[in-house]
């Protein structure tokens, strides 16, 4: 499939990743994927797939962190072992150094991986507790056969001390640490064989607020010292703010905005990010100015919405161009939509439900006569007619439902390009392209794609 992400941009990257894939068989465990047979009287089979990573495109480039954000089960972790080739991808590239991981194989990748480390989310369970500390730091170094035993040791303690924790500790077992210095500890082993990128999933998540910001810097300062390139994971927006260069945000499987970190906080093109920087807690609740939260639960990623993968929750869906209703008319109509999909409803009589949806009344022409039509169906306690009039008509015929959204417009902070995957930017891509005297306009910089 074609990725939607952004397009390639630095031939000289560290790391470029090109509409990466990675797809889970769903038909695993005794009762995966069963359905029943409609003729036969037996249990059958069926075949899907988890799209948990589905067609994802960025670059790192020598010695800067990228940030990865997004809600629990985006895809984010998946990403990250897919690009270390600790999974192994569906389709797509993965280029590290100029050489394609999705190639390489046996002695060549072991080689390889020397370069790509990778620091996990929980500092305790990634250690193993009858190993003592020192052991743990060589056993990368002994695995690629670098130094020999009175090398390693001496490594292994300075490698210690630089990550913070005293050398004595060289004996001591996982359990005698906080999770603070068995986070360090995992550091220490990453840095063991000399990398040149390191993977941090979630590193500082399972720690306390001000030890985080102690294994924060200190990577900071490794990262300085030792040449080092990140891909940072995180779910706290601090955080990334905090250590990342440029930031990507990630929904369903899908990269939905990069930018660098500022342009991005500041300035957020693509309403899921936007609705994440709102979830922010404020020290003043009374002080206002955010957008509407989201609501809607992240649907299913083994059948995700065509188009862009946020619109079902979407505060700001486009109206379909067939109707000619003002904004609120509008977002009266998909808040109603949306309503009846989860059945949420305790009222059905339909002038209730007119007077609890559309204030001013129900709009006229087409729209009007089918938000009548679902009315009745409601009246009748047949919801998914309901349903599917509503959905098919209004959520379904939207450009956000047709198209494949991914666009690259100016930034306004820095002098790079902020990718949004949202067809509320076509307008400003299409004025970019045209402002540089592109003759192929939009498309260069990334137009909506046809939905398969």
């Amino acid at each position: 499939m074609s990725g939607v992400g952004p397009a390639a941009s630095d031939p000289d990257a560290l790391l470029q990743v090109r509409d990466l894939c990675k797809y889970f068989d769903n038909d695993s465990g005794l009762l995966g994927s069963v359905g029943l047979d409609d003729e036969f009287p037996y249990v059958t089979r069926s075949s899907s797939n988890v799209r948990a990573v589905d067609g994802v495109s960025f670059d790192i480039k020598e010695g800067e962190t990228l940030g990865l954000v997004g809600e629990s089960g985006c895809g984010k972790s998946t990403l990250a072992r897919t690009v270390l080739r600790l999974l192994e991808p569906t389709s797509g590239s993965v280029y590290f150094q100029g050489e394609d991981l999705a190639s390489l194989s046996g002695e060549p990748l072991r080689r390889m991986r020397k370069d790509m480390q990778m620091i996990f989310q929980d500092p305790q369970s990634s250690l193993d507790p009858r190993m003592k500390v020192g052991p743990i730091v060589e056993e990368p170094m002994q695995a690629h056969g670098m130094l020999d035993e009175e090398g390693r040791e001496a490594r292994a303690k300075e490698l210690l001390e630089k990550v913070g924790l005293d050398p004595q500790h060289y004996n001591r077992y996982p359990h005698a640490f906080s999770g603070g210095q068995r986070q360090r500890v995992n550091l220490a082993r990453a840095l063991s064989v000399n990398p040149d990128f390191i993977v941090c999933d979630e590193p500082v998540s399972a720690l306390d607020v001000s030890i985080q910001a102690q294994v924060l810097n200190t990577m900071e300062e490794l990262q300085d010292e030792f040449d080092l390139t990140y891909l940072f994971i995180a779910h706290d927006l601090s955080v990334i703010r905090h250590i990342s260069d440029r930031v990507a945000v990630m929904y369903l499987g899908n990269v939905v905005e990069l930018a660098d970190k500022e342009e991005l906080f500041e300035n957020p093109k693509h309403p899921y990010t936007r609705a994440l920087l709102d979830a922010i807690p404020v020290p003043d609740p009374r002080s206002g100015g955010r957008e509407e939260l989201l609501s809607g639960d992240v649907p299913s990623p083994i059948d995700p919405p065509s188009g862009c993968r946020f619109r079902t929750r979407c505060p700001k869906l486009i109206q379909p161009e067939t109707y000619d209703m003002t904004d609120e008319t509008w977002r009266s109509v998909v808040r109603f939509q949306r309503a009846v999909k989860r059945r949420a409803f305790e009222e059905t009589d339909p002038d209730a439900l007119r007077g609890r949806y559309f204030d001013d009344g129900v709009p006229s022409g087409d729209a009007g006569t089918l938000l009548d039509e679902a009315l009745d169906h409601i009246e009748r306690d047949e919801w998914d007619d309901a349903e599917a009039i509503l959905t098919e008509r209004f959520a379904d015929e939207s450009v956000c439902a047709t198209a494949k959204p991914a666009y690259e417009v100016e930034s306004a902070l820095t002098d790079g390009r902020h990718y949004a995957a949202c067809h509320l930017r076509r307008d400003e891509a299409v004025a970019s392209a045209v402002d540089e005297g592109a003759s192929d306009g939009a498309a260069r910089l990334g137009a909506p794609e046809a939905d398969d």
